[in-house]
């Protein structure tokens, strides 16, 4: 499948705001023992929300769902952490991908 240079500015827009979200939540969970698990709900129901099946995504979405229902800080922390790694690399291979075309 042929995406558009406009299509891919748009998931790499996308991308961007996930992974800012999930910046937002690993300061929260560093400088804090336990989360506020209902902030932390709302600022990454959108990304649970658009990548619970996405096939690169889904496992992070997941997991974190998965945390915030058990009110486990630590599998929060791990998934979080685990998410913006992935969005990291995601970010700059739709960046290179996008100065290459």
């Amino acid at each position: 499948m042929v995406v558009s240079q406009a299509k891919k500015f748009l998931m790499l827009q996308d991308l961007m705001l996930a992974k800012t979200a999930m910046e937002k939540v690993s300061l929260h969970l560093s400088n804090r023992k336990e989360a506020v698990f209902p902030w932390v709900e709302r600022e990454l129901r959108e990304f649970i929300r658009k990548y619970s099946n996405d096939k690169e995504l889904s496992q992070y979405a997941q997991s974190i769902k998965e945390a915030i229902e058990k009110k486990d800080t630590e599998a929060l922390r791990k998934s979080v952490n685990e998410a913006k790694e992935k969005l990291s690399k995601m970010i700059d291979e739709m960046y290179k991908s996008l100065t290459q075309s």
